[in-house]
């Protein structure tokens, strides 16, 4: 069969799942290629840059469209591969999107329409949107193939695991199938496909890689939780790929694309089995020997494997703060972390040279919630991190700080997912005391990088907060963190970016991306 997998856009993140399938259903003999469904537009004029800064948050940028309301790109590709099936991966922030523009090209165009992704996960109602044929409910490896394999014999297709099917005017709820137990069953991600289907992405220097898939933890905010609850007696949901099979796929990327750094980007890479580690890093520094990032919780830093992974590379680490007020962190988030062990982590990771970038949410469902913010703040002040990022709660559907925001009344219970924007950067869904408190913790969310970065500013948080100015904050907030990655976090940026010309080819090479990305970026509505 002819299968076109779709995302909505990768902005300057490969999306793992497209690759992961396309691998698989290209050894089941299927044609498969892949779509960015809202590519990112030509560069456009200053005069066109400025009037949309000016309307920051009220106009998304838009890709060029014909008269069928769809992207041309996305006509084109459709129109010449003609699929048998559509298969989208999506986040809640971007159903209502590729959910309407799959009823646009059912318009015009004769295929098979299966959604899958967290959102459809989570949101089974998603099988009852007009056009939508299938959705897939879990992990797609396994279940996905069978499922294509069914509808192209026409065998009980509407019965697949994993699959909740239109069939007959019926819907047709199967139950989970199991995990995929040994990842080395897998073949590596297709990544060739994303690459040629975004070679913005191709050309940029680093590279996004995983290593294994589950986490043991229930924070509340998190999709894991419920996903392992779904999962129970389905098999472990930690599961691991082998040091060798990872470096396969580096080294593989690394001989045909431009790479000089890596991340780790799992739940929490540093949770691994006994000698994991030790076994990786003895293989990477080999065979790979280049700078890479990875994520990491505070409380399961073992001392000897972070030294191994010091002396492999390991440059900085996204860690979990969230936020900086412990009842907070143990009532509302079930984290189970208070601020001292966080601030142990960080001493441990500055001892063998390893910096620290925060990930942080502000806009809690609790009282005071300005004040409650302000203690992340001060946190992250102590912790001194190479970058402090600040997101909004997203309560999504399905987790738990959804229904815990419900039942405190900080949420509706009928929300919209079109209130989900793609960033939760930009506006908070939850309810607060007034529209002034709303505005301080929003303000506050976007300035709180800057104020970290700049410690004289503290004493001025709360005016500046106050002040009408988020679309301004906004900007800065992103001019912020793009200067972080580029200049602070890039080590290409920090050795070698100025030597040989090298400052020119990065900006030739990277600008235009990056510049792009922060018009999308800012542009949201």
């Amino acid at each position: 069969m002819r299968i076109l997998l779709v995302t909505k856009e990768m902005i300057v993140y490969e999306r793992q799942a497209l690759a992961a399938l396309s691998a698989v259903l290209k050894l089941e003999g299927h044609e498969v290629r892949g779509m960015v469904a809202h590519p990112l537009p030509d560069l456009p004029g200053l005069g066109t840059i400025m009037g949309r800064m000016g309307k920051l948050g009220t106009k998304p940028v838009v890709d060029p469209m014909d008269t069928t309301g769809i992207p041309t790109s996305v006509y084109e590709t459709v129109r010449d591969f003609r699929p048998d099936v559509i298969g989208y991966t999506m986040m809640t922030g971007e159903a209502n999107y590729l959910i309407t523009l799959n009823r646009k090209l059912k318009q015009h165009f004769d295929f098979y329409t299966v959604l899958g992704g967290p959102h459809t996960q989570f949101y089974h109602k998603s099988v009852e949107e007009d056009g939508v044929d299938a959705i897939c409910i879990g992990e797609g490896d396994i279940s996905f193939p069978q499922f294509l394999e069914r509808l192209d014999t026409g065998k009980d297709f509407w019965l697949t695991e994993t699959f909740h099917v239109k069939h007959e005017g019926k819907i047709y709820r199967n139950p989970l199938g199991p995990l995929v137990e040994d990842l080395d069953t897998l073949p590596n991600p297709d990544r060739q496909m994303l690459y040629d289907i975004d070679p913005s992405i191709a050309n940029l220097g680093t590279k996004h890689f995983f290593t294994a898939r589950g986490c043991p933890y229930r924070c509340s905010y998190c999709f894991n939780a419920k996903y392992n609850d779904n999962y129970k007696g389905l098999g472990k949901i930690g599961r691991f790929r082998s040091p060798e099979r990872v470096i396969q796929e580096i080294e593989w990327t690394k001989e045909r694309y431009p790479l000089d750094m890596l991340a780790f980007m799992e739940d929490v890479f540093t949770l691994k089995p006994h000698g994991w580690i030790q076994e990786f890093t003895r293989l990477y520094k080999k065979r790979i020997n280049l700078p890479f990032y990875s994520t990491t919780r505070a409380d399961n830093l073992i001392e000897k494997d972070l030294k191994a992974l010091a002396e492999a590379g390991l440059d900085y680490v996204w860690m979990g703060v969230e936020t900086g007020d412990e009842e907070a962190a143990d009532k509302v988030f079930q984290r189970d972390l208070d601020n001292k062990t966080i601030l142990d982590a960080c001493k441990l990771l500055r001892k063998y040279g390893v910096r620290i970038y925060s990930l942080n949410i502000m806009g809690l469902p609790v009282k005071d919630q300005f004040e409650v913010d302000m203690r992340t703040l001060d946190l992250n002040m102590k912790i001194k991190p190479a970058l402090a990022s600040v997101g909004l709660l997203y309560p999504y559907p399905g987790t738990p700080i959804e229904e815990y925001s419900i039942k405190t009344g900080y949420l509706d219970e009928d929300i919209d997912n079109a209130q989900f924007l793609e960033s939760n950067k930009f506006s908070s869904v939850i309810k607060f005391s007034s529209e002034t408190e709303k505005l301080k913790v929003e303000n506050l969310q976007k300035i709180t990088g800057m104020v970290v970065d700049f410690p004289f500013l503290r004493p001025f948080v709360r005016f500046l907060a106050s002040l009408p100015l988020t679309s301004f904050y906004h900007i800065f907030y992103y001019l912020h963190i793009g200067y972080c990655y580029k200049f602070r976090l890039a080590p290409a940026s920090r050795k070698k970016l100025f030597q040989s010309g090298g400052a020119l080819k990065s900006m030739v090479q990277e600008g235009p991306i990056m510049f792009k990305t922060f018009l999308r970026l800012v542009g949201y509505s």
